[in-house]
C-alpha cells in the first residue's frame, strides 16, 4: 500500500520544483549562515565573503547575515557621494548572464513568499480590470526606484559640490539617507524590524511597539498585509513592490538566458494554456514571441511552466544576440 501511494506521486512531474525548493533552502541557510553556526556550534567565517554582496534583496542590517544585496550597496554609496561603477557593472553582467535566476532560486525574500504560497489555500489572481489592476500594480516598483534615484543621486552629488548643503540635506532625510532601500525592502522588515517588534512587545507586555508613529504604523501594516496576501497571491512582493525586481526586469530582456516555446509542439491557449495557469507571476506567456519570453522582465525562471507543459514545448536556453 505504501508502495502504491509513493508511486502515485509522479516525481518527474514535480522534479524541477523539488530541486528549486532544495536550492532555495540551501541558499537561505548559506546567506543566513549564522543560523547554522548557532544550531551546530561551528565557525562558518569562510562563508562571510561569499555572501558579502548578493544579487538579491538582502538587508545589510540582517543579524543572521554578514552581507547585503548589491542594490542596497549601490544606493548607500550613492548617498555617500561615491559612484559605484564596479558594483553597477557587476549587477548588469550578472543579470545579463543569469537573467532573474537569483530571484526565483536564491533570494531569501522570494523563498519566504514561496513558503507562504505553499499553504493549501485557493490561489487568486489580480484582476486585469479595475482601479488596482495587475498592469497598474506592476508599475509601483518602478516608482520606488525613481523615488530613490531622484532623492539619493542629488544627495550624493551635493556632497562633492557643497558639503554644508549635503550635511543639511542628509539631516533632513534622517534614516532614509543611511538606509535608502530599507524603506522599500521586505527583507528589512522580516529580518530587522519584525524581530525588534516582537522583542519589544515581549519586554513591554503591550502592543505599543506596533505604533512607533503614524508613518511607522503604516509601514508595518503595509508589510504585514503583503506577507498575509502572499498566501493567496504568489510572489506578490516580487511582482509589485521589490526594488531589485524593478532593476532586474529592465535588464531581463537583454539577458542571454531565456525561456522559449517550440512553435511545433505548443498548441496555444484555446487547446491548452497550462503554462499561463501555473505561472505564479500571471505572465501572459502565449502572447509573447516563440523565440523567447520574459513577461516584460517579470519571469523569475522558476520553470513551473516548463515543468507542467504537457507537450514539452518550453525550453530554457542561452540566446546569442
Amino acid at each position: 500500500m505504501v508502495y502504491l501511494r509513493v508511486k502515485s506521486f509522479n516525481l518527474k512531474d514535480h522534479r524541477t520544483t523539488l530541486i528549486r525548493h532544495i536550492v532555495q533552502i540551501v541558499a537561505f541557510l548559506i546567506i543566513n549562515y549564522l543560523i547554522l553556526e548557532f544550531i551546530f556550534s561551528i565557525n562558518l567565517l569562510i562563508i562571510e565573503n561569499l555572501v558579502k554582496v548578493l544579487p538579491v534583496l538582502n538587508s545589510p542590517r540582517n543579524p543572521l547575515s554578514k552581507g547585503a544585496g548589491i542594490l542596497e550597496y549601490i544606493f548607500y554609496l550613492l548617498a555617500q557621494g561615491i559612484f559605484p561603477f564596479l558594483l553597477i557593472a557587476i549587477l548588469i553582467i550578472v543579470l545579463i548572464i543569469t537573467n532573474r535566476f537569483f530571484c526565483g532560486w536564491i533570494c531569501p525574500v522570494g523563498t519566504i513568499q514561496d513558503i507562504c504560497a505553499a499553504f493549501p489555500v485557493k490561489k487568486k489572481v489580480v484582476k486585469s480590470q479595475g482601479l488596482l489592476n495587475h498592469k497598474f500594480l506592476l508599475n509601483i516598483k518602478y516608482v520606488f526606484i525613481i523615488v530613490l534615484v531622484i532623492i539619493i543621486v542629488p544627495l550624493g552629488v551635493s556632497k562633492n559640490a557643497n558639503i554644508l548643503f549635503y550635511l543639511e540635506f542628509k539631516t533632513q532625510l534622517g534614516l532614509f539617507a543611511d538606509k535608502p532601500v530599507g524603506f522599500f525592502s521586505l527583507s528589512e522588515f522580516i529580518f530587522v524590524q519584525l524581530p525588534k517588534i516582537f522583542e519589544e512587545i515581549f519586554l513591554s507586555a503591550s502592543l505599543q511597539p506596533l505604533f512607533p508613529s503614524f508613518w511607522g504604523f503604516l509601514i508595518y501594516a503595509f508589510y504585514f498585509l503583503v506577507i498575509i496576501l502572499s498566501f493567496w497571491y504568489p510572489r506578490i512582493y516580487c511582482r509589485y513592490f521589490c526594488p531589485f525586481a524593478a532593476v532586474a526586469s529592465v535588464i531581463s530582456d537583454f539577458s542571454f538566458l531565456k525561456l522559449s516555446r517550440n512553435p511545433v509542439k505548443c498548441v496555444g491557449r484555446s487547446e491548452c494554456g497550462v503554462c499561463e495557469r501555473v505561472c505564479p507571476k500571471q505572465i501572459r506567456i502565449l502572447d509573447e514571441p516563440f523565440e523567447f519570453f520574459t513577461g516584460k522582465g517579470e519571469c523569475n525562471l522558476c520553470l513551473k511552466c516548463k515543468e507542467k507543459c504537457p507537450y514539452d514545448a518550453i525550453n530554457l536556453k542561452f540566446i546569442n544576440f
